[in-house]
């Protein structure tokens, strides 16, 4: 056993010496805790797309016209034809504003050039850095002077070899191309195995300067790079001495090249005064200037360009002024779009002198996700030239994440799967390394917060104050794991350990700090409970399968078997609390076992009434690239009767649902976009689907109105919809003027009261909907997800999802009552637990007769029931891995079924909170158990492709039974319920 772990190690450290030289240099494997998630990016199948670009350089600034991109076509992004017809070129920009050219015809006629026209034939590769971030190199660079086409350049002595003048590495930015006003250009990519991947032809018929991207990521993750036209007079304005006055190019000193990519800036230099060599400058680095210098910046911002609001930033140079060009403006900050391009001439010193000045984007929150960096100006002869510091690089100890949509992948190590176990969501790095994260793949607005992180680690706790599809750039000094996530999606994890390489084993460090400042010994049951939970949250093939095969799409009877449950936990050595090194891999199969047995499968021996709709939200399709459906469940007989992924709108991420008074209706939210759907319960039709606000989240409509209230998760309010759907009437904010925006999740209503759990600011925001305003804020636990209300609304119940409390609020009074404490029979050192526990608790809905609460714990994997009288915990019931969703239904001639459903499973659990109706909660039962994946019966609109059932999270059960909106039922429902349920009990 030894030696096959040995081997093990031995086949570990051997992958990653030959997949990253970063890894290499660490130790032989990496842990992690809850972390990235990894889309290793095909290289071979770039594409490389158009962008907008802005001339800097003339007198008056034009703006190019250009594609826009399409986000609202689910036809052109399935389609892989129609998609490869509408790839753009890395230079389509350049090829587009050549007006004298035939994008598909390069023949240069004579008459198109003048004495001074050269020819540039350029060849560049794709190059995947130890990092997994692919990033473009240069091989050749060949200027031929008075040619007219390519083929006139031969080895014979017009022709200049530029190609020493570059990097000889592959760089992020890709090499700064320089050409003059009238130039011909030919630019071939090869991939690194020399397959030819685009090729270009255009005349640098504008002065200024452009971007080039790669079109697949909007060349986020590394391929852009900038190419500067100088124009024919080779002058430009610049502020000199304090004058503006035409300043000759040759006189230029040097020029500096920066990108605003996310929340990190990317830089290139170049010597103008050493045969222009250029050299890159990676992230965020030390500038450096002589006083009374010369030089050009030129400043680029990289992004979505179809989403501007999120990636427009706004350049900073502090104690310098320069010429906004096309104006006699004098200015020292300007907005930087994505596609846009900004460049200027400063006078080094000018008026300051020496100093240490920094720079950085004055968005406040980019600045703070890392979005700076410094500029020094020093004494000394400005004929001599100061290279400038380079930042932290992909080469040397660097890890870079990719923020995705897609299920376990949220946070991708773009280096790969580094554990072998299946996540992609974990890397290492030595202490003193940094960290870039990217939002280059998502549809949505996130976060990058620390929700673990070693005691007393620098640079810590990072957390972005505000949601946005950005990134950041953070430096881990101290040894330890880091887990990073989404404050709004809490599942999204990405880990990283910064390992001191000269101890024994992968430091996870004595003590981790949690997110609500709680610090606990790595060495605790709760450390391990959280390391356990990373790597099932983080890797598909570690989720729960209620079916007899993970790729079977059949319907699973009662009687049939399931596998059992294997977690892949990395077989490497950790150093934990004291310095002790253990096995990580044999401490969580020792504390919580290894090939569990699932529950077995049994439907309820009460039917429940009408059916019980979930969103399956990671469940993928055939037509989709985005995951998630709405599958329905019939609840008489317990089969899956449909699912609905709505394809024709690419549906993203389906999270949480309700429907209208007539039960007609689905209004299903989409929380990794922008939008709520609105489809045909009884045909599965798309009927709308509207723009309401960032990240929606849940769903609920008016009992009086029938209008509909969206809380807009990645913003700060709640978005209200007319009945039906049929138009946004207006955002409510749920915040007073001035304070932090709230972020808004599960909200729940009554006929007077909405209330709010603001999860950014730890607080309940208490709605009064009929004098129209806010009527208090209460301050809750840690990042409250959800809200349960008793039938009149007098009581709401918060679940504080880091902390593991619930608070219970007196809606009236918007006043905290107490706290319900779901750990007090856990001890978090040893791990003994002497009574009912929940740990990460989501959903939390009070029982349509207000009797009691039912809670989904993600973390610890089970129900809580609390008694609403007593306000006390009285039970939990085993749920499935990521217990997360919970609501009511009518069960049988009586009383009410909790539906529980859960995130890495494809089960469905129902509860029977009361069995004997007596009022009391405490003997709370699993009614049954069912499985979420379809049969060849089930009415689909695309073929189900991947992960069957999973992804549980809104349960929305027809009828709607709670109180205020039982009473407005079409008859055809009320007449399946008993007296007590269509009248349920107001307390």
């Amino acid at each position: 056993m030894n030696k096959m772990r040995n081997n093990n190690r031995n086949s570990i450290k051997k992958i990653n010496s030959e997949q990253t030289t970063i890894i290499s240099a660490f130790k032989p494997f990496i842990l992690f805790f809850m972390i990235v998630i990894v889309a290793i990016i095909p290289i071979v199948a770039l594409n490389l797309s158009v962008v907008d670009i802005v001339s800097a350089q003339e007198q008056q600034p034009q703006q190019i016209s250009k594609e826009k991109e399409n986000n609202e076509s689910v036809t052109l992004e399935n389609n892989k034809n129609t998609i490869k017809d509408n790839k753009k070129g890395v230079f389509h920009t350049l090829t587009s504003i050549s007006s004298s050219l035939e994008s598909d015809d390069f023949s240069l006629s004579q008459n198109n050039k003048t004495s001074n026209n050269s020819m540039h034939k350029i060849e560049m590769i794709v190059v995947t850095l130890p990092t997994g971030q692919p990033a473009y190199k240069m091989i050749s660079h060949v200027k031929s002077i008075n040619s007219s086409s390519s083929s006139d350049i031969s080895s014979d002595s017009n022709n200049i070899d530029l190609t020493p003048k570059y990097s000889k590495l592959a760089t992020i930015p890709g090499p700064t191309l320089v050409f003059n006003e009238g130039d011909y250009v030919n630019v071939n990519i090869k991939d690194k195995d020399g397959n030819l991947i685009n090729s270009e032809e255009f005349l640098a018929s504008q002065p200024g300067t452009f971007l080039y991207i790669d079109d697949s990521k909007n060349g986020e993750n590394g391929l852009f790079g900038a190419v500067i036209v100088n124009p024919k007079d080779n002058v430009n304005t610049g502020l000199i001495k304090g004058k503006i006055q035409e300043f000759p190019l040759n006189k230029l000193d040097k020029d500096i090249i920066m990108f605003m990519v996310g929340s990190t800036f990317w830089g290139m230099e170049i010597d103008n005064k050493n045969d222009y060599k250029q050299s890159p400058l990676w992230t965020n680095p030390t500038l450096t200037g002589v006083v009374d210098q010369k030089i050009r910046f030129h400043i680029l911002g990289v992004g979505h360009a179809g989403n501007p609001t999120d990636h427009q930033h706004t350049f900073h140079l502090h104690a310098h002024r320069w010429v906004d060009p096309g104006t006699t403006n004098i200015i020292d900050v300007k907005q930087i779009l994505p596609g846009k391009t900004h460049s200027f001439i400063i006078d080094v010193g000018d008026g300051v002198g020496p100093g240490h000045w920094q720079y950085h984007c004055h968005v406040f929150a980019h600045m703070e996700a890392g979005m700076m960096g410094a500029f020094n100006v020093v004494s000394g002869d400005p004929a001599i030239n100061i290279p400038s510091e380079s930042g932290a690089s992909p080469y040397k100890n660097f890890a870079a994440f990719e923020l995705t949509d897609q299920p376990a992948k949220w946070f991708t190590n773009l280096a790969g799967d580094i554990t072998n176990t299946g996540t992609e969501s974990l890397a290492v790095i030595n202490k003193s390394g940094s960290v870039n994260f990217m939002m280059s793949d998502v549809s949505g607005v996130h976060t990058v917060t620390s929700f673990v992180y070693p005691k007393g680690a620098m640079n810590m706790p990072f957390d972005e104050i505000t949601a946005y599809a950005g990134g950041g750039l953070v430096k881990l000094d101290y040894p330890g794991l880091y887990v990073f996530g989404c404050k709004l999606h809490p599942f999204m994890l990405g880990g990283v350990i910064a390992d001191d390489p000269s101890t024994k084993g992968l430091d996870l460090g004595d003590e981790i700090t949690l997110i609500n400042g709680v610090t606990v010994p790595t060495s605790s049951d709760l450390a391990t409970r959280l390391l356990k939970a990373f790597f099932t949250f983080t890797a598909t093939n570690n989720w729960q399968d209620y079916t007899s095969s993970s790729s079977s799409a059949a319907s699973v009877s009662s009687s049939s078997p399931t596998s059992p449950w294997h977690i892949s936990y990395p077989d490497v050595d950790v150093r934990i609390t004291n310095g002790t090194v253990v096995n990580l891999k044999d401490t969580l199969e020792s504390r919580y076992g290894q090939n569990l047995t699932l529950d077995e499968l049994n439907n309820p021996d009460i039917s429940g009434v009408g059916e019980v709709w979930i969103d399956t939200q990671f469940e993928k399709t055939a037509s989709k690239s985005k995951p998630g459906t709405a599958s329905a469940v019939n609840a008489t007989v317990w089969e899956i009767t449909k699912k609905v992924a709505l394809p024709e709108i690419n549906m993203n991420n389906a999270h949480n649902m309700w429907t209208d008074k007539d039960q007609n209706l689905i209004y299903a939210t989409q929380w990794f976009d922008n939008k709520t759907s609105i489809f045909d319960r009884n045909t599965g039709k798309l009927v709308k689907n509207i723009e309401v606000g960032h990240d929606p989240s849940h769903v609920m409509t008016s009992t009086k109105t029938d209008e509909l209230m969206v809380a807009l998760h990645g913003e700060q309010g709640v978005a209200l919809l007319g009945p039906k759907g049929e138009s946004l009437k207006k955002v409510i904010p749920m915040q007073f003027p001035g304070q932090d925006p709230s972020h808004p999740h599960g909200h729940w209503m009554s006929d007077r009261y909405m209330v709010t759990p603001d999860e950014f600011t730890g607080t309940a925001t208490i709605y009064d909907m009929m004098e129209n305003e806010i009527l208090g804020k209460v301050k809750t636990g840690h990042s409250p997800i959800a809200i349960g209300m008793t039938p009149n609304g007098s009581k709401s119940y918060v679940a504080d999802f880091f902390d593991s409390t619930i608070s219970v609020l007196d809606t009236d009074k918007a006043t905290l009552i107490k706290k319900i404490n779901l750990l007090e029979n856990y001890d978090p050192i040893s791990g003994n637990v002497s009574g009912p526990i929940g740990f990460l608790p989501i959903q939390t809905p009070v029982s349509p007769d207000g009797q009691y609460m039912v809670t989904a714990n993600t973390g610890s994997g089970t129900i809580t029931i609390i008694d609403t009288e007593k306000d006390e915990l009285v039970k939990d019931l085993p749920c499935s891995a990521g217990c997360h969703g919970v609501n009511f239904g009518a069960k049988k001639n009586g009383g009410y079924y909790a539906y529980v459903s859960s995130s890495f499973s494809n089960d469905l659990v129902i509860v029977d909170g009361d069995p004997n109706n007596d009022g009391d909660p405490s003997d709370a039962e699993i009614a049954g158990r069912i499985s979420l994946v379809g049969s060849p019966e089930t009415q689909v609109d695309d073929n189900v492709t991947a992960l069957p059932g999973t992804g549980g999270m809104g349960v929305l059960p027809i009828p709607i039974i709670y109180n205020g909106w039982v009473q407005n039922l079409p008859e055809e429902w009320k007449s399946l319920l008993t007296e007590e349920q269509q009248n349920p009990i107001v307390q």
